[in-house]
């Protein structure tokens, strides 16, 4: 696929919106960064720790990223087991907190904009991670597809394309939160929308959420 510059922005014929997972529609990080140490210090190894401000960096990234850059001083073997240990840590510990990780009016505004527009989620999360989010918070009426690196072992432009060419859809924007959205879908070719609450930095001129429910605004 041709690596383009920053697509140009235009939504008025826009009905399909791809979202980003972690710092779009919810913030894990203190969590996700606790649920990591448990993990570490089960398997023996308590000298490694993970703080909720490191998570915010690591977040966006595939496994294989992340476990590069939290355990380099690791064999590349040892390195998947760690970030695997830690991703089954992260998904129970998440499934069972019981106070709410969304982002003021997630469901909300889902629900009001499903009415017109069709919502997917392309994550470089692991396997069943957007299945558990949609599941806690009920959200399975409002998301159409999903796809994730943890499926396809693919970038996430590459599976924002694979969910694109599934679904038949011509057209489409894709809502992030880090440079690395923003490249993606750049690469994938279509328009980007910086949600400016998350954890990330994006350079250039983006349509910008402050929050989530902004997007009622953004396609009014």
């Amino acid at each position: 696929m041709k690596n383009k510059e920053y697509f140009p922005m235009n939504l008025q014929n826009i009905k399909h919106i791809i979202l980003d997972l972690d710092g779009t529609l919810w913030d894990t990080s203190k969590i996700s960064a606790d649920a990591y140490n448990q993990a570490l210090r089960r398997d023996g190894r308590s000298e490694l720790t993970v703080t909720d401000e490191i998570i915010r960096k690591e977040f966006g990234k595939s496994d294989r990223e992340i476990a590069d850059d939290l355990f380099p001083e690791f064999e590349p073997a040892i390195r998947d087991e760690l970030i695997n240990l830690c991703g089954i840590s992260n998904n129970v510990t998440l499934e069972k907190t019981k106070e709410s990780l969304l982002y003021p009016d997630v469901p909300d505004t889902l629900k009001a904009m499903s009415r017109h527009y069709c919502f997917y989620i392309v994550s470089n999360c692991g396997v069943g991670y957007i299945e558990m989010f949609l599941k806690k918070y009920h959200l399975e009426p409002y998301i159409t597809d999903t796809e994730c690196c943890g499926n396809t072992g693919k970038s996430k432009a590459e599976n924002i394309r694979i969910l694109m060419e599934r679904n038949q859809l011509c057209a489409a924007a894709y809502v992030g939160d880090t440079a690395g959205d923003c490249r993606s879908a750049s690469q994938a070719q279509i328009p980007f929308i910086f949600a400016s609450y998350g954890y990330g930095q994006v350079p250039g001129s983006h349509p910008t959420l402050r929050c989530f429910s902004d997007l009622l605004r953004l396609f009014q």
